[in-house]
C-alpha cells in the first residue's frame, strides 16, 4: 500500500501554545486525541482544516477521509497566542456511517460503507442486520442498505468488507429513538383496549392500552360530521336509506367530503353513495368494526383475522384498486377509533 508522507508543519507564534495528538500518523475514521500543552489560558478554540471546530481543551475529531489537513489552537481568543500543525490523515479504516445523526422509530435510515479504495480492488460486503428493522433498498451484499426500525433501544449492526484478500470486520451499536404518534385504538369484546401507533405512516405491534378506552366508547354514539355547512349522522342511513333500517349506528361511518357510507352489514363491509347507490363489498369477511380517518384518507375495519386498512373510495361507482393491507392478528374487536393525541 502506498502511504502519504508524513507531513509536519509547526508555526507556534508563542513557546507557551502547543499541542500533540495521537495517533501520529491517524487513518480516516480513525480518532485523533488531541492534547493541549500550552503552558497558559482560560479558553481554547480549535480550527480542524475541514471547516469544523471545538471549544473543548482536549478535543477529539474524526476524519472521513485522507488527506493533510492544518489544525490551528488559539488560546484565549488571542491571534497572537496560536500554534498550528499539519497533519496528515492516511489511508482509511473501513467503516458504515448512517445517512442521520437520529434514528427514529419506524423512519428511514441509510447505512453505507466507507473504505478508501485508491487502486479499484474488488470490494464485496457483508451486512448481518438486527431482527428489529426491514429493510427498504439494497441488500445483504450491498455498498449501501436502507432500513428501518420497528423497536426502540440499542441495536447492533455488523458488516464485512472484504478488500481484494483481506477482510475487515466492523460493529457498531446505535440507538433507535422511541417519537410520539397517533394510535389506532381497538376494543375487543371482553373489553380488552388495545392501541397500535401510527408512526411514520407505518403501525408498531399492538400494545394493551388503559386509558384510551373512552375513545371507543365514543362510538356508540351517532357518528356526526360536518362538510361544507351540512351535518351528516349514522343514523340518517340507518333510518332512511332502504336496505340499511335498523343497522347499529356503530356499524356506520361517513366520508363526508367524498359522499360516501361505510357500512358492516351482513354481507360484509360495504360502500355506497349518500343515497344508497353503487353499493361495493369492500370485504366479505369484514366483522362490524370500522372506522373512517379523513385526516390520513384512510379506512379500517376488523375481520376474525385481524384488523385491515385501506384508501377510502373515491370514485362516482365505488370501484376500487387498492388492495388492503393487514395491520395485525388481534381477533375479536368491535370497535375502532383513532386517537390523534400523541402517545
Amino acid at each position: 500500500m502506498i502511504c502519504f508522507v508524513l507531513a509536519l508543519i509547526v508555526s507556534c507564534k508563542k513557546v507557551d501554545v502547543d499541542f500533540t495528538y495521537t495517533p501520529t500518523e491517524p487513518k480516516a475514521g480513525e480518532t485523533i486525541n488531541f492534547t493541549n500543552n500550552s503552558s497558559s489560558g482560560e479558553s481554547w478554540a480549535w480550527t480542524f482544516g475541514d471547516n469544523s471546530t471545538s471549544l473543548s481543551k482536549n478535543p477529539s475529531k474524526v476524519y472521513k477521509k485522507p488527506g493533510e489537513y492544518m489544525v490551528t489552537l488559539m488560546v484565549d481568543s488571542a491571534k497572537h497566542q496560536t500554534c498550528s500543525k499539519m497533519i496528515t490523515v492516511y489511508d482509511t479504516i473501513p467503516t458504515f456511517v448512517a445517512s442521520s445523526d437520529s434514528i427514529l422509530l419506524y423512519h428511514n435510515v441509510t447505512f453505507r460503507a466507507n473504505i478508501y479504495n485508491p487502486f479499484n480492488y474488488q470490494l464485496t460486503y457483508d451486512w448481518t442486520l438486527p431482527n428489529n428493522c426491514v429493510l427498504v433498498a439494497g441488500n445483504k451484499n450491498s455498498a449501501a442498505i436502507e432500513l428501518y426500525f420497528t423497536s426502540a433501544g440499542m441495536v447492533n449492526l455488523q458488516l464485512a468488507i472484504t478488500q481484494k484478500d483481506k477482510t475487515y470486520p466492523i460493529e457498531q451499536s446505535f440507538e433507535v429513538q422511541d417519537v410520539k404518534a397517533p394510535s389506532i385504538v381497538m376494543r375487543k369484546t371482553d373489553n380488552t383496549v388495545m392501541r397500535q401507533r401510527i408512526i411514520n405512516d407505518r403501525f408498531e405491534q399492538p400494545s394493551h392500552a388503559t386509558s384510551l378506552d373512552v375513545l371507543c366508547a365514543e362510538q356508540t354514539t351517532d357518528t356526526v360530521v360536518t362538510f361544507n355547512g351540512m351535518t351528516y349522522y349514522a343514523s340518517q342511513i340507518a333510518n332512511t336509506v332502504a336496505g340499511f333500517n335498523g343497522l347499529d349506528i356503530s356499524r356506520i361511518q361517513i366520508d363526508a367530503m367524498a359522499q360516501k357510507w361505510y357500512i358492516a352489514t351482513s354481507e360484509g363491509l360495504m360502500v355506497a353513495n349518500f343515497n344508497g347507490s353503487e353499493r361495493v363489498v369492500i370485504d366479505a369477511n369484514a366483522t362490524g368494526a370500522i372506522y373512517v380517518d379523513a385526516n390520513r384518507n384512510r379506512l379500517y375495519w376488523a375481520t376474525s383475522s385481524g384488523l385491515y386498512a385501506m384508501p377510502l373510495v373515491k370514485s362516482k361507482n365505488n370501484q376500487f384498486t387498492s388492495t388492503p393491507e393487514q395491520y395485525n392478528s388481534l381477533s375479536n374487536i368491535d370497535l375502532i377509533t383513532v386517537n390523534n393525541t400523541p402517545q
